[in-house]
């Protein structure tokens, strides 16, 4: 770990008494001085770097100082009129305990439950798809084949259809699970800690994420942790919080650390190719990472522990642990619809411009199934469907009977199996048969013909999480949301 900067921390001074306006001292270890370790007045933007003696001065105000650097825990010590300070840092261990026992993230007895002192992060991430990674509906569905009420034989399932490839879920929706647990070939299995999927314990453990085997090492086996084999060590993004447990990795503010388990080539096929889309993205190459916006602060919250030592910050400097991802507010916010209705001498031309804006990666991105489906529908007076005479139609590879021939366009990564056959389960890819998502910053432009008897014309953009054709024998009621519908009127 070869990190030598100060925190990239943007914090405000919070201290309530005055402390002297020079503060002095010198950071060590058991071998002697520290070089380049950096200090800080807790809670605040005020700090500084030692030099080759591990000397410090330190200028303005607060009540503790605090210091790290790379490879070892964070030390802090009150400013109580010493001068000069010492503060002491202690070694990481060098070595993973692959022994250890998880932390179970939920409210309860135990020192270090998240949930006992972490309340509202806690919150947030039970309510987030982290913490149903492993236990979700949708998942378990396609994974076993079965339908909402868990009743078996319904649809695609890659138990039934590749079941020596079923455990390669494990390594990001479970990665906690040991490889001895029943649960990591089979997650219907998982018990415990591992049930919780993504939880707080482990992602906290991630001390590198190595983009050496990028998309064909996933989650757990691309990772590598540091779990101790006594006491406790988190890391996170602060450099500042000195429990005598907790590290800094500037790691926790990088896109690099979501790659591991948002980029992967499973049997062949691209499912997930989130972080290489986001690092051709305008937003990547500006430097915008992934945390940016699916862990923005929500200004909300002062405090990450309080009444259990933490102290006051910016709201702005504490990430939220929502992560949010195509719900209709994000959906809505990067996606942008223009449709215009324009006479002509034999009808009416209807235009319509898509894109996605303010965006890191393609949309829909993530898991391969998701995708954008635009209908276009010209209605009579009395509401009766009119047929379209020019422009794009939706063809079979949308797998929905109900709107193929109609007037639209289909935004997806569109796979196909070895007969060429399209909507198939990832695990029957054989090539990309087209990818026509949007991407950041190019929007698509599409026109279409209707004749004079048109009085309406419905433009609706529809994201469909899995295939209409599976998602139907599975019974899932949350399938689609309809993003925008405008109704463009003959005048």
């Amino acid at each position: 770990m070869r990190w030598t900067f100060c925190g990239l921390l943007l914090l405000t001074t919070l201290a309530i008494d005055q402390v002297p306006r020079e503060v002095r001292g010198i950071v060590e270890t058991d071998a002697g001085p520290v070089e380049a370790a950096c200090v800080r007045f807790q809670a605040t933007a005020i700090s500084t770097q030692t030099d080759a003696a591990g000397r410090f001065t330190l200028r303005g105000d607060g009540q503790k100082i605090t210091a790290w650097k790379a490879g070892y825990f964070i030390a802090g010590v009150n400013v109580n009129g010493s001068d000069p300070l010492t503060l002491r840092l202690r070694p990481l261990p060098q070595e993973d305990n692959p022994d250890y026992l998880w932390v179970d993230p939920r409210p309860g007895r135990g020192h270090h439950r998240c949930a006992n002192c972490h309340a509202e992060i806690f919150r947030e991430w039970q309510g987030s798809a982290h913490a149903r990674s492993a236990s979700g509906p949708h998942l378990l569905g396609l994974y076993a084949g079965t339908d909402i009420d868990g009743r078996p034989d319904a649809g695609w399932s890659l138990l039934k259809e590749h079941p020596h490839g079923a455990s390669v879920c494990a390594a990001c929706h479970a990665p906690a699970v040991a490889l001895t647990d029943p649960g990591y070939e089979d997650l219907r299995q998982l018990t415990g800690v591992a049930r919780l999927g993504t939880h707080c314990d482990y992602c906290h453990k991630i001390a590198e994420a190595p983009l050496e085997r990028l998309g064909t090492a996933h989650g757990r086996f691309a990772y590598r942790l540091l779990r101790p084999q006594e006491g406790q060590l988190f890391f996170g993004p602060l450099d500042d919080v000195d429990r005598n447990e907790d590290a800094f990795s500037p790691l926790y503010k990088q896109s690099q650390y979501c790659a591991s388990c948002h980029e992967g080539t499973v049997f062949g096929a691209p499912v997930y190719t989130t972080y290489t889309e986001w690092l051709s993205s305008p937003a990547g190459r500006s430097g915008q990472t992934c945390q940016s916006c699916h862990m923005a602060p929500t200004g909300k919250m002062t405090n990450i522990a309080p009444g259990h030592g933490g102290v006051e910050r910016d709201p702005m400097t504490l990430a939220s642990h929502d992560t949010p991802g195509a719900n209709l507010t994000m959906l809505r916010r990067c996606l942008k619809l223009r449709p215009r209705l324009l006479a002509t001498t034999n009808g009416w031309e209807v235009q319509v411009e898509v894109s996605a804006v303010d965006v890191g990666h393609h949309v829909p991105t993530g898991f391969i199934d998701r995708h954008l489906i635009l209908v276009v529908e010209g209605q009579a007076a009395d509401g009766t469907s009119i047929a379209v005479q020019s422009g794009p139609r939706l063809s079979a590879a949308v797998g929905d009977a109900t709107v193929v021939g109609a007037a639209g366009a289909l935004f997806a990564k569109q796979i196909a199996d070895e007969a060429g056959n399209q909507p198939v389960p990832f695990w029957q890819f054989h090539r990309v048969a087209a990818d026509t998502r949007l991407r950041p910053g190019e929007p698509q432009h599409f026109r279409w013909s209707f004749p004079k008897q048109t009085s309406v014309v419905v433009v609706r953009l529809t994201y469909r999480r899995f295939w209409k054709i599976d998602a139907d024998r599975k019974r899932w009621p949350d399938n689609e949301l309809v993003i925008f519908e405008e109704r463009l009127a003959v005048k």
